[in-house]
């Protein structure tokens, strides 16, 4: 796979390890380390409500050219249950409406989420000490952070997030049979999530057997031997408990834990 110009593969950068926050849950943790298989987000469930929502630009058919070009790109894309004279009325609705025009974009917009919704992501971050983001991921620093290295055929897939100030304008006829071009819609977020540091890893449309990038029947990518590197405790978690189930799976699993700088507000991670 390309990787779209404006964004990198975590293998294109400095950094070697990449962070995941969740809640800590016995259960969970127990079945990721026995299985070796890491639970991804569905985007029905996401917080950022843009997030695996993008809209199409409904500006993007008002120039009458760019409308013709659209109406030609619904030809070859339409599922066929219109006939050729129901497409003529169709056509000449578009053109003579612009409520038609928008009633039209949201239409595809809502055909292309429905699309997206079926993929499944694993998000991470560069930072392992971001007070935020043990707050809003890990339950108040009472849950968990996995380490992993970058070094494997999974991880190093992850693809920045690239935060912009303003909303992309998308067209429809933009992706035109460009798989590497699509994932702009879903490396894309608003710069006050920036902090976040975030790298994706996104499942394939097709959900490929067979390749790093397939998800199973329960939404798991599979890991690949020694990608993860360790389990870290949050500042208020129970280390105990958490040390507990580690060393019962994964006896040379490093568990690590984070720590309050006594004098600053600031993490640090030992072990």
């Amino acid at each position: 796979m390309q990787c779209p110009p404006a964004f990198r593969f975590v293998g294109q950068t400095a950094i070697t390890r990449l962070y995941h926050y969740e809640k800590f849950k016995a259960e969970h943790l127990s079945a990721l380390l026995r299985d070796q298989k890491i639970h991804c987000s569905n985007p029905a469930g996401l917080n950022d409500p843009w997030d695996f929502r993008p809209a199409f630009n409904s500006q993007s058919v008002e120039d009458p050219a760019k409308l013709e070009e659209a109406i030609l790109w619904f030809h070859a894309h339409g599922d066929g249950s219109l006939t050729p004279r129901q497409m003529d009325i169709y056509d000449n609705g578009l053109r003579a409406s612009r409520d038609a025009r928008i009633e039209f974009i949201d239409g595809l917009t809502k055909q292309n989420v429905a699309l997206i919704g079926k993929r499944r992501m694993f998000c991470l971050s560069a930072l392992p000490a971001c007070t935020l983001m043990w707050s809003h991921y890990a339950e108040n620093h009472r849950g968990i952070c996995l380490e992993f290295g970058i070094d494997n055929p999974l991880i190093g897939m992850a693809l920045s997030v690239i935060y912009k100030p303003e909303y992309p304008k998308w067209s429809p006829m933009d992706f035109e049979a460009e798989e590497v071009r699509a994932l702009e819609m879903l490396l894309i977020k608003a710069v006050e999530w920036g902090y976040e540091r975030e790298y994706r890893i996104i499942s394939l449309h097709n959900n490929e057997l067979n390749t790093p990038l397939h998800v199973d029947e329960g939404g798991r990518f599979t890991l690949p031997p020694g990608s993860l590197k360790s389990v870290i405790a949050g500042c208020q978690a129970d280390y105990d408990a958490i040390n507990a189930i580690v060393k019962c799976h994964m006896p040379d699993l490093p568990v690590k834990r984070a720590v309050r700088v006594p004098d600053q507000f600031e993490l640090t991670i030992e072990g």
